[in-house]
């Protein structure tokens, strides 16, 4: 998106000239993503994967980790479709270790490799 853009949304933070941050609830919770509005309301949807995320940030309490560590809280993660705990299979845990190869034995969980493992998992 365009700086412009971003700054009409009211999603950046700009406080150190430095470097301008996007405010990712203010990002996700935008007018961008709701359908409507007519009228008087908007449909908006939850993303049920930013739950998700927000659990394993704070089950992990950093933005990368060993996939170990990773692979046994996504299998503790309840969602909507899946019961947890539950076991991953194995060839999914082997795509998350074969990243974490590429990152000095960790995973970056904000990441696009990382983000299209979860949808997997």
């Amino acid at each position: 998106e365009r700086k412009e853009f971003l700054q009409q949304l009211g999603v950046l933070d700009e406080s150190d000239v430095e470097q301008t941050r996007i405010i990712i609830p203010n990002y996700l919770l935008n007018p961008m993503n709701c359908a409507g509005p007519w009228g008087y309301h908007a449909t908006c949807s939850i993303n049920e994967c930013e739950f998700l995320m927000s659990d394993l940030e704070g089950a992990l309490g950093s933005p990368e980790a060993p996939p170990s560590l990773i692979a046994r809280k996504v299998a503790a993660l309840p969602s909507a479709t899946v019961k947890a705990p539950r076991t991953l299979p194995s060839a999914l845990v082997r795509k998350l270790e074969e990243v974490a190869e590429h990152h000095k034995g960790r995973v970056p969980i904000h990441g696009r490799l990382f983000f299209q493992w979860m949808h997997f998992a």
